[in-house]
């Protein structure tokens, strides 16, 4: 990319230095530049040519969150697997309070996501996931739940205007979510076991024109709404000795804030502000006992958290990049204080 911008710069200078003085006798007299004008006019141009041959076409892995809005084209597909490692060590209370955990809840997660292009309009994307919990020397775990994202473009990028994209997201409950052992913990629940559905509107611009390190700028928020879950026993929402009822899953609104800084082709600098708000998740049954013969609690009150990851990347291609950070919980409300550490691998062909 860089080659052709240098290629057409250089050749609109060259042209433009041949050209002066034809121009300069075919112009009335009112209208010739002056000979100053004409040394800003150069000016100008080199400047110009000497900003090109600076520029360099971009690279990018991440950011870590907050997904693009470009299009994948058809017959080409990309792969990104993730691996987190988390320790929620605290817990925000209803009145925002960070209220340090009596033993830490350790995770190991890891997810994968295949895009692949169907039309110039349309592409669609798969994730799967697994997940490892640790906490008060007990252990849990097993596979996720899927997630099938089919994506809409509504504006191509242009100079100045960004991508635009659609994306309608469901997720299928193929992760365990009730009827766990009774340990307490709920350290086998990998899944809400709600059939999700997502609408979202991403933004997406590489900024290129205003300056000599390209930067790469993502907005994207999303709705989602989730259907009843029927629950038994002790369940990813809670629950006890004897429950049986039924959940519904509070609406989530999330808004994600992208940014990357390319230092050259292959180093990337990048951030992800990350919030996410979720309604009332209702009971409706017999909540159950606790083992110590105390109503359990299902469910849970209004929930938000605000999170930042900042992370490094490097590209050795266009079609093949790494990048690791962090991510860290730093206000919410009724959700966990965690802190994660994150490397993701992302693969592009043919």
């Amino acid at each position: 990319m860089h080659e052709k911008i240098n290629k057409n710069i250089m050749n609109t200078y060259v042209w433009f230095l041949l050209l002066t003085p034809f121009l300069l006798f075919s112009q009335s007299p009112q209208d010739n530049p002056t000979p100053g004008q004409i040394e800003v006019q150069l000016q100008d141009a080199e400047a110009e040519f000497q900003r090109a041959l600076k520029l360099f076409s971009p690279w990018y892995t991440g950011p870590l969150i907050t997904p693009g809005a470009s299009m994948m084209p058809p017959g080409n597909g990309n792969t990104q697997p993730y691996l987190f490692v988390i320790d929620n060590y605290a817990a925000f209370n209803k009145d925002r309070k960070s209220i340090a955990l009596e033993n830490n809840l350790i995770q190991l997660k890891g997810t994968a996501n295949v895009q692949t292009g169907i039309t110039d309009n349309f592409d669609i994307n798969v994730s799967f996931s697994g997940i490892s919990n640790w906490q008060n020397g007990h252990h849990g775990g097993g596979f996720g739940d899927i997630g099938v994202t089919g994506g809409f473009l509504i504006n191509k990028q242009t100079l100045y205007a960004p991508a635009v994209k659609l994306t309608i997201s469901e997720t299928f409950p193929t992760g365990s979510y009730k009827s766990l052992n009774n340990n307490g913990l709920n350290l086998s629940a990998t899944g809400a076991g709600a059939y999700s559905t997502q609408f979202g509107l991403g933004f997406s611009k590489v900024i290129l024109w205003a300056t000599e390190h390209p930067m790469n700028v993502r907005c994207f928020f999303g709705y989602q709404l989730s259907t009843v879950v029927n629950v038994k026993g002790f369940h990813a929402y809670g629950g006890g000795f004897g429950c049986n009822g039924k959940v519904k899953p509070g609406n989530t609104f999330s808004a994600d804030f992208g940014y990357e800084y390319s230092f050259n082709e292959n180093w990337v600098a990048a951030l992800d502000v990350v919030y996410s708000a979720t309604n009332r998740t209702k009971f409706h049954g017999n909540a159950g006992l606790t083992a110590s013969g105390t109503p359990a609690s299902s469910g849970s009150g209004y929930s938000d958290n605000l999170s930042f990851a900042p992370a490094i990347e490097y590209n050795w291609s266009p079609k093949l990049g790494l990048i690791a950070g962090g991510w860290f919980s730093v206000y919410g409300r009724n959700s966990s204080k965690y802190a994660a550490g994150i490397i993701s691998l992302t693969i592009s062909y043919p």
